[in-house]
């Protein structure tokens, strides 16, 4: 029952950890998709009597070329220029004027009626009275008889008749700075254009007009003047709104588009050199955007089917070549999140083309047009990458970012290509990464890889110097500021996620290091043994192919519980001191149980002074599960016994080593170890050393978990056969010195 529940325990957990890692790929391909711009704008960087740097630039759908705002408002002014004032006659003005002329002509003609018939009555005071009235009204002397015979009947008449004669010729307000011409409106729908001297426009033209019109002499002439004069008023006047009405019509006519293109047309090969109307055709085709909500979903997609098809990419490469990052949820978070920060650091720098356009405006400047994606720290990518796992991951994590900033952000190879050659040099140059002082001269050479790659690109692309932009070049050193200070958020990401880079190996490397210097004072032997199985262990995993810092930080620690009853291992026995084996003291069972603690001591040292697990790792598998074998024949020999009744307390507690880098130092701790036995070691016997202990783990099981295979084996011992000859090449007596010491002895 207990197996059952601890099988289903077991499943339950696997079955977790495939949920939080299935998670984890689906958040970073949503939210990696979401942050990308959802839009097809092309966003190449050209500038106006220059080359076009790039490929052929074809329309993939239908656009028209707006007008420029400048030719637009000119083509405005010069329409409106030409549409002239439209005038009106106000038939309510000319209404009033004549019923107030009639009003006037019918009171002063009454008054002369009255007049006439006050004087048949024999009534004077009457005349006279009436005749005081129409010197008030008229400003003429007071009424005679002569006077009143002379004004007579038909006054309002002919005064209306004048008037419709005058208005007939036209009497006209113009506006200022008017033309030559205006343009009357005759009747509803209907205008015509006349010449503006063709109208009266002041009431001298009026009173000219009117006196060669009158027929009449004396009084009655100069009434029908006075009435003129008083109470004519133009009456074709400047209609606002009609006038507007005629200009809105003619700016209808505009076409504010200056050109159509349709879907498949080239709208500018490579090359050619870009002109204001090329320009203005390539600008009105990058400001296409996704406004038609029948293609923003397949838009959307497609940008989530390309993020889903570069991490499965990555996820190929790491199940296949790298399973313990493809199965350690921790790293694998590590990595996507890496790549999500670098997108979102490549799309916040695309958006400073905007705030250049808003401040171009503001300050009336001219525009850099740059590439700002380059200002992108991507190639902390590959540097990050590189540090937390091992080069090749960096490698294919920089090709994944080239990707995504080059075909879904930035829409240009030229990126892709440029960005390939600085992650490439930043995976080779910290392949040897031993100083502090090689992330400056990486980044020395990053920039070189970026100056060189981008001119590359577009004296390949164009064929001269004249698309290269030298504030390009600036936004490259920007960018390696940036990945500097980016740089020392390494420490945080340890910190975050548990996992060691090469900075903290580093770090490690010095033999200043608190452990350090407590085993070279407590067991000076051990820690000789120590540097040894370092040199020996780095040198194989080179040439196996591993990380080499790792192995080299591992066998450094791998003894320290050595520190714990040093004087009971025969390195740390100084035959100068002549002192008695401690292991002589005791039982074979004591002897063993001290041996075999050196490894739980060594955790134990390693947690209290926080080494990384993956040095720990080093400790608890530099002996597997191999076997005390002196100890353990030892106590057969005493007790006459062909084995003991517990094997396991001869043997270590393991693990096994489960990887190349420890199965690398198990080996090389041995050799080492095993070396210093030999009394007069020759290439033979050095040889056979190897091959016999090399063996000896294989057939006791000790590599099963290491992937090394048989090409790696035999290079293991090769390498370490070198490293034994280099280290004892002043001991080893080879067949003609052994002769010679043979005749002499």
């Amino acid at each position: 029952m207990s197996r059952l529940l601890n099988i289903f325990y077991h499943r339950k957990l696997r079955n977790m950890r495939y949920l939080v890692r299935s998670g984890v790929i689906a958040l970073f391909l949503v939210l990696t998709t979401l942050i990308i711009p959802r839009s097809r704008r092309h966003t190449e960087v050209y500038r106006i009597n220059e080359p076009w740097p790039y490929p052929a630039l074809v329309a993939a759908t239908d656009f028209a070329v707006q007008k420029p705002e400048d030719v637009r408002k000119a083509e405005e002014a010069e329409v409106l220029q030409q549409v002239r004032n439209v005038y009106v006659t106000d038939s309510v003005r000319l209404g009033r004027i004549l019923d107030s002329v009639s009003t006037r002509a019918r009171r002063w003609t009454d008054i002369c009626v009255r007049y006439r018939e006050a004087l048949s009555q024999q009534n004077a005071l009457r005349a006279e009275v009436l005749g005081q009235n129409w010197a008030t009204q008229t400003n003429e002397p007071a009424l005679t008889p002569a006077m009143a015979a002379e004004v007579g009947e038909g006054l309002e008449q002919d005064a209306i008749t004048l008037l419709r004669a005058i208005y007939q010729q036209g009497f006209i307000k113009l506006e200022s700075g008017e033309g030559p011409y205006i343009t009357v409106r005759i009747r509803p729908g209907e205008e015509v254009l006349v010449p503006a001297n063709r109208y009266l426009n002041s009431l001298r033209d009026v009173q000219a007009l009117a006196s060669r019109l009158i027929t009449t002499d004396g009084l009655r002439r100069q009434l029908l003047l006075r009435l003129v004069e008083r109470y004519a008023e133009p009456v074709l006047r400047f209609d606002e709104a009609h006038t507007q009405e005629a200009r809105n019509r003619q700016l209808a006519l505009l076409q504010p588009v200056h050109a159509y293109f349709h879907q498949h047309d080239t709208l500018i090969r490579q090359g050619e050199l870009v002109d204001q109307a090329a320009a203005d055709r390539i600008a009105a085709y990058q400001a296409i955007g996704l406004d038609d909500r029948h293609q923003g979903p397949y838009l959307l997609l497609g940008q989530f089917l390309m993020v889903l098809l570069i991490t499965m990419l990555l996820l190929f490469y790491l199940s296949v070549n790298r399973p313990r990052i493809y199965f350690s949820n921790t790293k694998l978070s590590l990595i996507l999140l890496i790549l999500f920060l670098a997108a979102g650091m490549m799309v916040l720098a695309t958006q400073l083309r905007l705030l250049e356009d808003v401040l171009s405006q503001v300050l009336n400047t001219e525009q850099l047009l740059l590439p700002y994606i380059y200002l992108a720290p991507a190639c902390i990518v590959p540097i990050f990458i590189s540090n937390f796992f091992d080069h090749r991951t960096g490698f294919m994590c920089n090709l994944l970012v080239a990707f995504i900033g080059g075909v879904l952000i930035q829409q240009t190879l030229e990126y892709a290509f440029v960005q390939v050659a600085a992650g490439s040099v930043v995976v080779f140059t910290l392949r040897r990464l031993r100083k502090r002082d090689v992330i400056f001269y990486t980044l020395a050479y990053v920039f070189i890889a970026y100056v060189l790659a981008y001119i590359a690109y577009h004296l390949a692309g164009t064929g001269h110097a004249d698309t290269i932009n030298p504030g390009t070049l600036v936004l490259f050193g920007v960018n390696l500021l940036i990945t500097l200070v980016a740089y020392n958020l390494i420490y945080l990401f340890e910190r975050i996620f548990g996992i060691t880079s090469d900075l903290t190996y580093l770090e490690l490397l010095d033999t200043n290091h608190p452990l350090q210097l407590e085993l070279q004072r407590k067991a000076p032997g051990t820690f000789q043994h120590s540097l040894q199985v370092a040199h020996i262990a780095e040198a194989t995993i080179n040439e196996i192919g591993g990380n080499a810092l790792l192995v080299h930080v591992g066998a450094m620690y791998h003894d320290i519980g050595k520190i714990y009853h040093a004087k009971y291992f025969i390195e740390n026995n100084n035959d100068e001191e002549k002192l008695e084996n401690p292991h002589n003291l005791i039982s074979c069972e004591e002897s063993t149980e001290i041996i075999i603690s050196h490894v739980k001591r060594g955790v134990e040292l390693g947690n209290r002074y926080h080494l990384p697990k993956e040095i720990i790792h080093f400790i608890e598998t530099h002996h597997g599960t191999t076997r005390v074998e002196y100890f353990y024949r030892k106590y057969l020999k005493e007790n006459a016994c062909s084995e003991p009744e517990n094997e396991d307390q001869f043997r270590y507690p393991g693990p096994l080593p489960f990887s190349k880098e420890t199965a690398v130092v198990m080996i090389a701790d041995s050799v080492e170890a095993a070396s210093r036995s030999l009394p007069h070691p020759t290439p033979e016997t050095l040889e056979d050393l190897v091959d016999i202990i090399i063996d000896r783990k294989i057939k006791d099981g000790q590599l099963e978990n290491s992937n090394l295979t048989f090409k790696d084996i035999t290079d293991i011992r090769r390498v370490m056969y070198k490293q034994l000859l280099s280290i004892y090449h002043g001991r080893i007596a080879y067949p003609a010195q052994q002769a010679a010491v043979s005749e002499r002895s």
